[in-house]
C-alpha cells in the first residue's frame, strides 16, 4: 500500500516542504534465482552459473513523488526514483542518488512539460517510456527474456533532458523529447555540438482495447565517442537513428503484443552479447581500428499474455538481423524465445518465473555461433 504525507514523517528533510504538497512514498523490491548456461562457441568450455539476483522482473527501487494544484488549472509535480541492488544493498548506478528518475513537471490544458532526468520514449523506463505494453515481459526480464535483446542498445535514461506531451485528443497522444547532454560523466558541453544529445518524437493511440506506439529517435554524437560509458579512440560520423513501431491487442481470452524496430548507424545491438563466461553487460558492437561505423538492420517481436490459474502466461519469440554499415558483410543475427508466469499473491506481492532460449548467427562478424539458455524465478513486493 502507498504511504501518504504522514508516512514522509521518518524522511525529515523533505518535511518542511511536504504540507504544501501530496507526496508518496513508493517502491518495490525483487528478489529471486537466476540459472545461465552460455557457450560462446569458442574451444573454451562453456559456462553455467547459479545465483541469487535482484531485480531480474522489476529493478528494486524506492521513490518520491508529488504534487501541488497551483489553481486555474495549473499543476506542478516531481519524481525522485532511486534504483538499488536489493541483494548487495548497493547503488544501481555509482554517483547518482536518483538515476532512475529525477525530474519536475508542469501540467494543464497545454499538456504536461518536464525537466531533469528521465527515460527515453523508445523505452519501458519510467513516466514517459512508451515501450512497456509492447510485449509480454515489459522492458525484458533477466539478460535475455523480451523484445529489447532484439533491439538497438538503449532502453536507457537521460540527464539534462526535456519532455513534452500533449493532451490526449480522440485518443492520441504526441510526445517529443530532447537532451542537451545525455550524461554529466561525459565530456563536452551541455547543448554543444561537443556532447552527446538526444531526441526522440512519438505518438500513441489508445482505444478500449488497442494500444498503439510509434517512435523516432536518434542520438547526435559529440566529438568524443562514449560506449559504455567510457570514451573511445575512434571517429564516428553518422548518428543513430531508430524508427520503432508497436502495440497491442486484448482479446479477452489473450492479449498480442508486436513491436519492429529499424535502426541505423547503431552503436551496439542485442543489449548482451553472449561469451563463454556469461552475458557480456552490453550488446554487439560495430567498430574497429578504422572508425565506429555502427549497424544498419531491424529486430521483430511478437508475444501474448493468457490468462492462466489467477496469473498470466506468458510467451515470446524475436529475430534480430543487422550489418555493419559501411561493410556488409559484416553480418549478425539472432533468434530469441522465452516463456514465463506470473501471479499476484496479494495486491503487493506477486511471483514470476521464466525460461528463454537465444541462438546468435554470427558466423559472418565473428566467426562464431554462441547460444544462451536462461531460467528465473523470483518474488516481488511493493509498497
Amino acid at each position: 500500500m502507498k504511504k501518504t504525507l504522514a508516512s514522509l514523517a521518518v524522511l525529515g528533510a523533505f518535511a518542511g516542504s511536504a504540507v504544501a504538497a501530496d507526496v508518496t512514498l513508493y517502491g518495490l523490491v525483487d528478489y529471486g534465482f537466476g540459472y545461465q548456461h552460455t557457450d560462446g562457441d569458442t574451444t573454451a568450455d562453456a559456462n553455467d552459473s547459479f545465483q541469487m539476483k535482484s531485480g531480474q522482473n522489476s529493478g528494486s527501487r524506492f521513490g518520491l513523488k508529488g504534487s501541488e494544484d497551483l489553481g486555474n488549472g495549473l499543476k506542478v509535480g516531481f519524481v525522485l526514483e532511486n534504483g538499488f541492488a536489493g541483494d548487495t544493498g548497493a547503488f544501481s548506478t555509482s554517483g547518482k542518488l536518483f538515476d532512475r528518475e529525477a525530474q519536475l513537471n508542469l501540467s494543464g490544458a497545454f499538456g504536461t512539460i518536464a525537466f531533469g532526468r528521465m527515460g527515453q520514449l523508445a523505452s519501458a523506463n519510467g513516466t514517459f517510456g512508451l515501450l512497456g505494453q509492447t510485449s509480454p515481459f515489459s522492458s525484458g526480464w533477466g539478460d535475455s527474456i523480451g523484445q529489447k535483446f532484439v533491439t538497438a542498445d538503449g532502453w536507457t535514461r537521460f540527464d539534462n533532458t526535456v519532455t513534452y506531451a500533449t493532451p490526449e485528443f480522440a485518443g492520441f497522444k504526441v510526445y517529443a523529447q530532447y537532451s542537451f547532454k545525455n550524461s554529466s560523466t561525459e565530456d563536452g558541453e551541455e547543448g554543444k555540438s561537443a556532447a552527446n544529445r538526444y531526441y526522440g518524437i512519438a505518438a500513441t493511440y489508445k482505444a478500449e482495447n488497442l494500444y498503439l506506439v510509434g517512435i523516432v529517435d536518434s542520438i547526435n554524437h559529440g566529438k568524443q565517442m562514449y560506449f559504455a560509458g567510457a570514451p573511445q579512440n575512434y571517429t564516428y560520423d553518422a548518428d543513430q537513428l531508430t524508427v520503432t513501431l508497436g502495440g497491442n491487442y486484448d482479446f479477452g481470452v489473450a492479449k498480442v503484443y508486436a513491436m519492429g524496430q529499424y535502426f541505423q548507424n547503431a552503436i551496439s545491438v542485442g543489449q548482451k552479447y553472449i561469451t563463454d563466461s556469461g552475458f557480456g553487460k552490453f550488446g554487439y558492437t560495430f567498430g574497429d581500428t578504422a572508425g565506429w561505423e555502427g549497424a544498419d538492420g531491424y529486430g521483430l517481436a511478437l508475444g501474448v499474455g493468457v490468462p492462466v490459474l489467477g496469473g498470466t502466461a506468458k510467451a515470446h519469440v524475436g529475430y534480430m538481423d543487422a550489418e555493419a554499415a559501411e561493410d556488409s558483410s559484416r553480418k549478425l543475427s539472432r533468434w530469441n524465445v522465452a516463456v514465463g508466469y506470473d501471479y499476484n499473491l496479494s495486491k503487493r506481492t506477486s511471483v514470476y518465473s521464466a525460461a528463454a532460449y537465444t541462438k546468435d548467427d554470427n558466423t559472418d562478424y565473428t566467426g562464431l555461433e554462441p547460444s544462451s539458455v536462461e531460467v528465473i524465478a523470483g518474488l516481488i513486493h511493493r509498497f
